[in-house]
């Protein structure tokens, strides 16, 4: 009895240090249902576009100093700021954009001074970002406002993020025309983005 206890407990033993040597030479075992090393997990997060997600606004008005009938003057303003923001998540660049119509007396529309002779000069600004870069960006030129003008565009990759051009000098020309009715002369300044 006592030698059958003994073989038991040396083929115990052998077992056990056979499986020792081939953990060693083999690595360990990954057993089914033991969780292994180096697995994945994959996370998602979906980010969409913002409210408004591009749009502008600017100041209600601007006054100019006045002019006097028959004198030809050429009176100056400034639009202190223009706000526009991408939100889109695109990258896809845009441009800030605005015409203007007639300054005209808006009780009678009788009087005009044509938008030909309204300018403005966002070159003569600056654009900085409340968030975002610059980089890249470009000012309009000065020019007249009878036909769409461009204020600021952001190329491809470009003006995502929020941003104000400052201090765009404004100015209209008037050629003293003797015939001008006196009154107060106002006229829309559309901007719009695309």
């Amino acid at each position: 009895m006592k030698t059958k206890k003994q073989t038991i407990k040396q083929k115990i033993v052998a077992t056990t240090v056979v499986l020792f040597m081939m953990c060693m030479m083999f690595g360990s075992l990954n057993l089914p249902g033991a969780t292994a090393a180096g697995t994945n997990t994959t996370l998602v997060q979906n980010i969409v576009a913002g409210a408004g997600a591009l749009g502008h606004s600017a100041a209600a008005s601007l006054g100019f100093t006045p002019i006097t009938v028959g004198t030809a003057s050429n009176t100056t303003g400034t639009l202190p700021q223009t706000n526009v923001w991408d939100y889109r998540g695109t990258g896809v660049g845009w441009t800030l954009a605005g015409i203007a119509n007639n300054l005209a007396i808006a009780t009678a529309g009788l009087n005009n001074i044509s938008s030909a002779n309204i300018m403005w000069n966002p070159a003569g600004g600056v654009v900085t970002a409340i968030s975002g870069v610059t980089t890249g960006m470009t000012l309009g030129s000065a020019a007249n406002l009878n036909v769409s003008q461009t204020m600021l565009t952001a190329p491809a990759t470009r003006g995502m993020g929020n941003y104000r051009v400052w201090n765009t000098a404004m100015t209209v020309y008037y050629n003293g025309d003797m015939a001008q009715l006196i009154g107060t002369y106002q006229a829309f300044l559309t901007l719009t983005s695309t």
